[in-house]
């Protein structure tokens, strides 16, 4: 029967030149001689300690994927590609499905071999999607940090259709998130930034794509001098040239907390003189705000979606998935500085006042306005405040 190749698009960019006739492949007894063998075809549960002698004197490797429920093939690609470090063609001969397409990519291949009655079930356009639909569903986190999981069986239901109803960000990485939020709200959109010990991470992957995004910080007046240190640090490290420090109304704060106790007495007058007012000032001009929550912060934040879309403004949340051990991952992995009160027990960093150190095996927020009935400073509020979800508390540390 006739086969036809579905070619990664990456490696037709990079110039591969194809032979889409892969007639005539031989099986692993053909390595016992010293010719160059054009097309060699593996079965999945082949030995490559015994191939690997003769990698070089190869053109094309067939690994045949007798179901798509059988992965052993992708784990052979893999260690072709990065323990052995073969340099030809890769091709994935069998049984595979389009959602299982980009995590082939992934693991090497550089295209997928199938016959022509599968192509007329699922055409180049089936695969094609596949590299955006099920980049991450096959194998959580894989290609992008912190995404969601979703079975394979479960997309194929089209489970991973019907969330993306309601989030159409849904399964995308932080990076892409932002990439596209920055694009489609051009010139409308703005990081408001806490610079708590996270902060860095987003900072960061703003700079990468737009230095001069507009980021707002909210110099309330009761931040820690490490914070105001620590905001110097990374404008200068990150090169962000449109970071803009917004205060409070100096006449509402002679009225409204003449004695700089306010936060005592009534916490949310505070956040609201001090944050939330201000915020208003200049964020009406907006369309599109982009925050640093994430799911696993508090209950209240467990269902957030990715691309927020209720309330008078859109609110883009590109690290909703991001556990706290990603955050880590990344900070370590391109050497941003850590919050300097990071090291002294503060995980979830705001005003001096209203913020204590965490205990080990606490929420992260535990020390945010410890002691009051109060775990959100209001700027994130939609049509009033948060409902409490009651749920097991599970939490995670730095």
């Amino acid at each position: 029967m006739s086969t036809e190749l579905i070619k990664g698009h990456n490696r037709i960019q990079n110039g591969r030149v194809w032979d889409d006739n892969l007639g005539g492949a031989v099986g692993v007894e053909a390595l016992d001689t010293n010719d160059v063998i054009k097309v060699l075809h593996l079965p999945n549960d082949v030995d490559l300690t015994a191939i690997a002698p003769a990698l070089d004197r190869i053109e094309t490797i067939l690994i045949d994927f007798p179901a798509f429920t059988d992965g052993r093939g992708f784990s052979l690609a893999r260690l072709l590609k990065t323990r052995y470090g073969f340099k030809g063609l890769l091709v994935a001969d069998g049984q595979l499905i389009p959602d299982q397409y980009a995590f082939a990519m992934q693991c090497g291949f550089d295209a997928i071999r199938i016959d022509q009655d599968r192509l007329a079930r699922q055409p180049q356009a089936d695969w094609a999607q596949g590299l955006t639909d099920f980049g991450l569903t096959y194998q959580c986190g894989y290609a992008v940090k912190g995404g969601p999981a979703t079975s394979v069986f479960d997309a194929r239901l089209t489970a991973y259709d019907d969330l993306k109803k309601n989030d159409e960000y849904y399964g995308y990485s932080a990076e892409l998130t932002l990439r596209k939020a920055v694009e489609r709200f051009s010139g409308k959109i703005v990081l408001a930034s806490s610079l708590g010990v996270d902060s860095a991470v987003l900072l960061h992957l703003a700079a990468k794509i737009d230095r001069n995004l507009p980021i707002i910080f909210l110099d309330t007046g009761k931040h820690f001098r490490e914070t105001l240190t620590y905001r110097d640090q990374l404008i200068d490290r990150l090169g962000l040239t449109n970071f803009q420090n917004i205060t409070p109304d100096k006449d509402a704060l002679k009225v409204e907390d003449p004695d700089g106790t306010l936060h005592a007495s009534d916490p949310d007058a505070c956040c609201n003189l001090r944050k939330v007012r201000p915020l208003d000032n200049v964020i009406h001009g907006y369309e599109a705000r982009i925050t640093g929550r994430k799911r696993y912060q508090t209950p209240d934040r467990a269902e957030m979606p990715i691309l927020e879309t209720g309330g008078r403004q859109v609110k883009v949340n590109p690290l909703a998935y991001w556990q706290a051990k990603d955050v880590t991952n990344y900070i370590q992995q391109h050497d941003l500085p850590p919050h300097p009160l990071l090291a002294l027990g503060y995980l979830s960093i705001g005003c001096q006042p209203c913020t204590t150190r965490v205990a080990p095996g606490e929420d992260p927020r535990a020390g945010r306005w410890r002691g009051a009935d109060k775990t959100e400073c209001g700027i994130h509020y939609i049509d009033g405040k948060w409902v409490p979800i009651e749920r097991k508390k599970t939490f995670e540390a730095f």
